[in-house]
């Protein structure tokens, strides 16, 4: 029976999947057509585990380290992606720190389990009938089988762990690629960004609009530092600020009188610009 569902199921299991991956919907929508896919499978699985009588422990080891790990893992995978999508920031730099933070999740269950993720990428198998097969009185932690049924049978100590490796293996890869192309767009988005329009007035003027800009929290809800909104002022005005930015500061500071001198210049304008144009 191994055999047969190792050359059938699988098989289909895999062109299935490949059906929808190759389909038109978005990313979302296929990973929620291939969680139901999967969660199918898995009763079907079930359903045949709780009449199954595997003929040797080798059978039994072979299933459980094996195949069902391996579907298991498509499941965690396409769960993980869907989170991870569904609560992406809209802007690319905290997409990336939004990445970053998985990864370091990821890496802490590395170094959790890496006793048991050495055995596996070692080929090792001197632990195999402890860890991938059904035993009467084995303590089974419910939560590692908690993605099928909260049932020994259908469960061995280290087959959900293994689908978490192969799961979390596939995951760090995937957010990997979505980092680099997420750095990418941002160099080419750097390196396109051209504006015609020059400061003319003083850099010391401009520096206090940014201050002033700065402290009304305008830009990212005020996550935004000083650097980031220089940067992007030097680049749209084609002037350089950065590094006598905090010197120009200090000079607007150490004004005996009118501190805001351009921001009350640039008030009295528009006070007079409105005026005229009601009159």
């Amino acid at each position: 029976m191994i055999t047969t569902i190792k050359n059938n199921s699988l098989v289909d299991f895999e062109h299935e999947l490949s059906l929808i991956l190759n389909s038109n919907s978005n990313e979302v929508e296929k990973a929620k057509k291939i969680i139901i896919f999967i969660e199918d499978i898995l009763k079907q699985l079930t359903d045949w585990l709780k009449h199954h009588v595997f003929e040797t422990i080798q059978e039994e080891i072979k299933f459980f380290k094996e195949i069902k790990p391996n579907i298991v893992a498509k499941l965690i995978f396409y769960k993980e992606i869907l989170s991870l999508v569904a609560s992406l920031p809209l802007d690319k730099s905290k997409r990336i720190k939004h990445f970053e933070k998985k990864l370091d999740a990821i890496n802490h269950f590395y170094r959790k389990n890496r006793e048991f993720i050495k055995y596996i990428k070692s080929h090792s198998s001197h632990f195999d009938e402890l860890y991938f097969t059904r035993k009467k009185y084995k303590d089974i932690f419910l939560n590692d089988c908690s993605v099928i049924i909260h049932d020994a049978k259908l469960c061995t100590s280290h087959d959900y762990l293994l689908a978490e490796v192969i799961a979390f293996e596939l995951l760090a890869l995937n957010i990997e690629n979505r980092i680099d192309n997420l750095n990418q767009s941002c160099a080419i988005t750097n390196n396109q960004f051209k504006s015609n329009l020059h400061w003319t007035e003083k850099k010391v003027d401009l520096v206090e609009l940014i201050y002033a800009l700065h402290e009304a929290k305008v830009f990212d809800n005020g996550q935004a530092d000083i650097k980031e909104i220089t940067h992007v002022f030097e680049k749209a005005f084609q002037i350089e600020l950065e590094d006598n930015i905090y010197g120009n500061f200090n000079a607007i500071k150490k004004r005996k009188t009118d501190q805001t001198r351009f921001l009350s210049h640039l008030q009295k304008l528009l006070e007079t610009k409105i005026e005229n144009d009601l009159n």
